[in-house]
C-alpha cells in the first residue's frame, strides 16, 4: 500500500512514519505539513491512501476530502484529530473520507482503518463512534430510545457475528427485514458501511435485549 502523510507537527510526523514504515506492505512514498504540498505529492504519485491530521494550517479537513473525492477517487483518506469533536467527523465522513481516528488511538486501530479502507469500507475508532452516540442522543428528547428493541436486538447479533441469513433464522424474520434494521441503525448511530457497523456492534452492541 503506497500513502502519503501530511501533519503540520514535524515530530508527530515522523513518530507515524516509523509507524508506518514499522508495517507489512506500506510504503510512505510522500509527506506534507500542510494542504498545498499535500496535494502537489497526491497529484504526484497517487498513492492508495492519505493519512492526514483533520485541521491543516491552509485547507479545512472538509475541503480536502472533497477535492480527493473528487480528482483522485481511487485514494482512500484517514483523517487523524487530537479530539474526537463530533461535528468535525460528521463533517468528514460526509465529505468523503474513509476513516477518522484520534491521535489517543492505539496502533493496532491505526492498522484496522488501513485494512478497512484497503476494502473500500468505512471506519470510526471507538472513541469517535462513542462521541457520536453521545451527541445523538443529547440531541434527542430526554426519556426517547436511541434503539428499538429489534435494532438491539440485531446489533447484538451482528456483534457475535452473525450473518444476515443466521440474523433472519434467530428473529423469526426475513433478510430484507435484516437488512431494513442494519441501515435503520447505520442511521441512527451515524455510521457508513457495513464494516464501521459490525466494529460499532462488537465493541458496543448490548449483551442481550429487554
Amino acid at each position: 500500500m503506497r500513502l502519503i502523510l501530511a501533519e503540520p507537527q514535524t515530530l508527530v510526523r515522523a513518530a507515524l512514519r516509523q509507524l508506518l514504515q514499522a508495517m507489512k506492505n506500506v510504503d510512505v512514498v510522500g509527506e506534507a505539513e500542510d494542504g498545498r504540498h499535500l496535494l502537489e505529492q497526491v497529484a504526484e504519485h497517487r498513492p492508495d491512501l492519505v493519512i492526514s491530521e483533520f485541521i491543516l494550517p491552509d485547507i479545512s479537513g472538509s475541503d480536502l476530502a472533497q477535492q480527493i473525492r473528487r480528482r483522485y477517487p481511487g485514494t482512500g483518506l484517514i483523517f487523524l484529530s487530537s479530539s474526537a469533536d463530533s461535528g468535525h467527523v460528521r463533517v468528514a465522513m460526509k465529505s468523503g473520507a474513509s476513516a477518522f481516528l484520534t491521535k489517543s488511538s492505539e496502533p493496532v486501530e491505526l492498522e484496522l482503518a488501513m485494512r478497512a479502507c484497503g476494502k473500500g469500507q468505512i471506519y470510526l475508532s471507538p472513541s469517535v463512534s462513542r462521541r457520536i452516540i453521545e451527541g445523538r442522543r443529547a440531541e434527542r428528547p430526554e426519556g426517547s430510545a436511541v434503539l428499538t428493541r429489534r435494532q438491539r436486538e440485531v446489533l447484538r447479533l451482528i456483534g457475535r457475528g452473525k450473518s444476515t441469513k443466521e440474523i433472519a433464522q434467530v428473529m423469526g424474520i426475513g433478510a430484507k427485514t435484516v437488512e431494513t434494521h442494519r441501515a435503520r441503525l447505520m442511521q441512527a448511530l451515524g455510521l457508513r458501511g457495513i464494516g464501521a457497523l459490525t466494529h460499532f456492534a462488537v465493541r458496543h452492541g448490548p449483551a442481550s435485549t429487554d
